[in-house]
């Protein structure tokens, strides 16, 4: 979106997911270069008086900052939303914990799978006949992420309709972004089934507690989802799979009762839905309108046309080899007349772009040595990509 994002990491390693694997490619896991594209790094000490005041230079040019420390750490190292505002007044501030700024979770750590288990997802994810399971991905934390993406954009908006009506000083804003307050709101449906009827949800398997049919079914050679959410759908659905006896059933006449009657109807059809193939089914019920799709692994996913199609994955140079990550996850622009997304920027080697930010900073070639043999910094030592 064209911000020019520094990443801060510590002289002693760096962010701590570059060594979270394998698989690495080169130095790097898997994992960071998944998520941390497009963006500059710069290793400094935090913790020396040099490396204080190099990232409060940052701060004050800055128009976001953003920290994931536990609560009271970057107080303690003097950086703040007090000590940032007090050297960029304008500067929107948001601050990324497990448990919040307050309370009395907000010392604790927490990583994503810990919030899973707190927030309730693993409670209700995971067949009714095992244990509790976390989500397939990182959710808990991609959600923090947007969370405060959307939030920092709702601040700088402010911001600037401050300025557009003539305040001076137009004071930024600080925002207190918590995994753990993500992952309940996540939650919604189930919290609110919840008030409403006084029984705590379990696990249901990749069934949707309120329509039938809505999950996944096994075909002759695979396994296929499908959604069924209305009445003029399960008349369709009923027709496709030539079941007329089923759409005339009592039992079964709306969604309701479907999902009264959820076990003796889907081993129904199950029954009837393991005798094609997933693309005979699928091709089927889409012709008719119905919601349905495969079940794809990861490589199916990687190689999948509607992946290219809408550009997700680039190519992109790493020092150790080529290799494709995420991009931008939506278009721009009207259908007929948009570009390609531009390709995302490459994921930074560790303090890859200490020297040129030291520079933007005013700080001449003497001052980065001096610092570097300090240990106030790391200058990128593996050459150019």
């Amino acid at each position: 979106m064209g911000a020019d994002v520094i990443k801060v990491e510590d002289v002693r390693g760096g962010d701590e997911t570059r060594f979270w694997g394998p698989p690495f490619l080169g130095d790097d896991s898997a994992y960071f270069l998944s998520v941390n594209r497009s963006r500059r790094s710069i290793a400094v000490d935090l913790k020396s008086v040099d490396g204080l005041r190099i990232c409060l230079g940052l701060a004050e040019r800055a128009d976001v900052v953003v920290e994931n420390f536990r609560p009271g750490v970057v107080a303690r190292l003097g950086l703040d939303y007090a000590s940032v505002k007090a050297v960029n007044p304008g500067v929107v501030y948001a601050s990324i914990s497990a448990y919040g700024q307050d309370g009395s979770g907000s010392q604790e750590p927490g990583y994503d799978l810990i919030v899973q288990g707190t927030g309730g997802l693993m409670s209700v994810t995971g067949n009714p006949d095992g244990g509790p399971v976390k989500a397939g991905v990182a959710e808990a934390d991609i959600l923090a992420g947007t969370n405060a993406a959307v939030a920092i954009v709702g601040g700088l908006l402010a911001r600037e309709r401050k300025r557009s009506a003539g305040d001076v000083i137009a004071e930024g804003t600080f925002l207190d972004v918590a995994l753990f307050d993500g992952q309940v709101s996540l939650m919604g449906y189930h919290l609110v089934s919840y008030q409403v009827s006084g029984r705590v949800p379990g696990r249901s398997g990749n069934r949707f507690p309120f329509i039938v049919p809505y999950q996944a079914f096994r075909a002759s050679d695979g396994d296929f989802t499908l959604a069924v959410p209305n009445e003029r759908l399960w008349q369709s659905f009923t027709t496709v799979i030539q079941r007329p006896d089923l759409a005339a059933d009592p039992r079964y006449a709306d969604n309701g009762l479907r999902v009264r009657n959820r076990d003796t109807l889907t081993t129904d059809l199950a029954s009837v839905l393991e005798t094609r193939t997933v693309g005979e089914w699928v091709s089927s019920f889409r012709d008719a309108g119905i919601p349905c799709g495969p079940i794809n692994d990861i490589g199916q996913v990687a190689s999948s046309r509607y992946v290219a199609e809408r550009g997700l994955l680039h190519e992109i140079e790493h020092p150790a080899g080529a290799v494709r990550i995420p991009g931008q996850p939506w278009r721009t622009g009207e259908v007929h007349s948009r570009e390609a997304n531009e390709p995302p920027g490459r994921p930074p080697r560790h303090g890859e772009h200490t020297d040129e930010v030291m520079v933007e900073l005013g700080y001449d070639t003497a001052a980065i040595k001096r610092f570097e043999r300090a240990g106030v910094i790391r200058t990128d030592l593996s050459g150019d990509a």
